[in-house]
């Protein structure tokens, strides 16, 4: 999965029609981490396109699915998508063979002009490699087979997953995965009522926040092993996964849905009691405790005390880290039974902003699933023995670190494309600087024992403010983000195009070049610098005293050059 070009054709937030922002040119470093970072001042439209590309994803993928819940279907129009009009190209390889030379160019475009409905559909084009002239274009169907029993044949071109990643509150970003869960928590109840065998979502979203976070990481640190992990027990200390528990409530079905009386867990009671038996210890509390006529049919709760049985059971009864964390995903997205199918039919016609807020927030009573002391072994400075942790004691900056790597070892010959929104925003200098590496070298770690190359399959695309980060991207790949001074549209130029060598550049370089922010020091301190009336220095007497003054101020370049100024006065006794 590698983007090529984003065409808008129609305004979406602060991305004019016609703006455009190429991707990959050269198709010979393909094979290699390229990351794309997109760099800015604040409110330049970098995210947008964060979220236009999640946006278009999103719609793009119901648009293919056989599955629609009728709630949401209500409200999707297959004519009508955020943004509204399109072009965008990527190449994608094939699932079964990572390979530039037998991987295609698609091309999804998007209208709103025609006068027919049918006509502002989206379209899906695919070509061969070498993708030239001479190669002819396929067009795809789009459509679902009859009875949608089958997804569309265009499925197979669009991403294996689409991930975003935000340290802030981008309730942008987040919308089109938030409506995705409740149209998987959909699918689950219709499947439960046909007794159609469960089945991972088919969607491909998956937007990693708090709850989601932490079944990334347990994934990973039970399936990886100690050289994939090196960089969590180097840079966080962490030793091990010490222990957790898993709390299932198994409620009856939402009211407003006819199953009323069967337990929302036994449409996946199977995997259910595969996750027993990883268990160190498990209890149910029965029905007739809690009463015939609660919404709670039983209460599981599933203790682990992880050790390397534990391990070995895990992945006797899971093949990956992957599908532990999709079954993970299913126990998560069944917390949405408390959402009423008025609040559902609000979030799917929602555009944007304070659909969050409309979703009602769980006790942990009213969770289907939920983690309990979720213990992490790690070693602290200054103390001799490791101690256990629970996550949430965790800073942000480590917890960020966590999620981050998480998700770069799950992903695996999946054909992904990330989205990191500011991934860095709680890191130390230190992490900042190393983060590029980190990233590449934890999607290299997940690299499958067939030595098949992992980078062909995985675009990553992060918007920072961070010089680190910046320096460590190619100028192709750093993409900057302002305003046209006359215009005020927003324009989008590579490093590359602005004649700056990113990469291994220096942070007060990258400061000046980018942002126009000349100083290596903060504005508060500088003006101590400033204000500096050298006219009134008359004597040697006066430069000492000055010098003494300027002792509060730590050493820098603009000290420096005041101080070296000083020096040069010629000055009475």
């Amino acid at each position: 999965m590698k983007l090529l070009n984003l065409t808008i054709q129609d305004e979406f937030r602060s991305l004019h029609k016609g703006f455009s922002i190429d991707f990959h040119k050269n198709l010979d470093s393909m094979d290699t981490f390229q990351p794309f970072c997109f760099a800015g001042l604040n409110g330049s439209g970098k995210s947008n396109v964060l979220e236009a590309l999640a946006s278009i994803f999103y719609h793009l993928e119901f648009f293919v699915s056989k599955f629609r819940p009728n709630s949401f279907d209500k409200h999707f129009k297959r004519h009508v998508s955020t943004p509204d009009a399109y072009t965008l190209q990527y190449i994608i390889v094939q699932k079964d063979s990572p390979d530039l030379h037998r991987s295609y160019k698609v091309t999804i475009t998007k209208k709103n002009n025609q006068k027919k409905k049918e006509d502002n559909e989206p379209q899906l084009f695919i070509q061969k490699y070498p993708y030239t002239d001479a190669v002819e274009k396929h067009k795809i169907s789009m459509h679902p087979s009859k009875n949608n029993e089958e997804a569309a044949e265009a499925k197979y071109y669009l991403p294996d997953l689409v991930v975003a990643y935000s340290s802030g509150e981008n309730e942008t970003l987040s919308l089109p995965f938030i409506k995705n869960r409740l149209i998987n928590f959909d699918k689950y109840c219709e499947d439960y009522k046909k007794n159609i065998v469960f089945d991972e979502p088919e969607s491909s979203l998956i937007f990693i926040d708090e709850g989601m976070s932490q079944a990334v990481l347990l994934a990973a640190l039970i399936f990886e092993d100690k050289t994939t992990l090196k960089p969590l027990k180097k840079e966080l200390g962490i030793q091990k996964l010490q222990s957790f528990t898993i709390h299932l409530n198994n409620q009856r079905l939402s009211q407003e849905i006819e199953l009323t009386e069967k337990p929302l867990l036994f449409h996946i009671e199977s995997i259910v009691e595969q996750l027993k038996k990883c268990a160190s210890s498990w209890y149910t509390q029965p029905k007739d405790i809690l009463g015939e006529g609660g919404k709670i049919h039983s209460v599981t709760s599933l203790d682990f005390y992880v050790d390397e049985a534990t391990k070995a059971a895990f992945k006797k009864h899971f093949s990956s880290s992957f599908e532990l964390f999709r079954f993970f995903q299913v126990l998560y997205e069944l917390n949405s039974n408390i959402v009423s199918e008025s609040i559902k039919e609000e979030v799917y016609s929602s555009k944007g902003f304070y659909t969050k807020g409309k979703l009602p927030v769980a006790a942990p009573i009213d969770t289907v699933f939920h983690f309990l002391d979720y213990k992490i072994l790690k070693k602290i400075k200054g103390e001799k023995k490791p101690k256990a942790l629970l996550l949430r004691e965790f800073s942000d900056g480590e917890q960020q670190f966590l999620h981050t790597i998480g998700i770069c070892l799950m992903l695996k010959e999946r054909r992904t494309l990330l989205l990191l929104d500011e991934p860095e925003t709680h890191f130390n200098p230190a992490w900042r600087a190393k983060f590029i590496k980190i990233l590449n070298d934890s999607i290299e770690a997940g690299k499958p024992n067939n030595g098949n190359n992992v980078h062909i399959l995985k675009d990553v695309i992060l918007t920072s403010h961070s010089p680190f980060i910046i320096s460590d991207c190619m100028p192709n790949n750093v993409v900057f983000f302002d305003r046209h001074k006359e215009t005020e549209l927003v324009e989008a130029k590579s490093a590359k195009e602005m004649d700056i060598k990113t990469f291994g550049m220096s942070v007060e370089t990258i400061l000046d070049e980018l942002f126009n922010y000349n100083q290596s020091i903060g504005d508060w301190s500088n003006e101590t610098l400033l204000e500096i009336d050298f006219d009134s220095i008359k004597t040697e007497a006066d430069k000492k005293a000055l010098k003494k003054k300027l002792r509060i101020l730590g050493p820098s370049i603009e000290k420096d050059l005041v101080l070296a100024k000083l020096n040069r006065l010629k000055l009475e006794k």
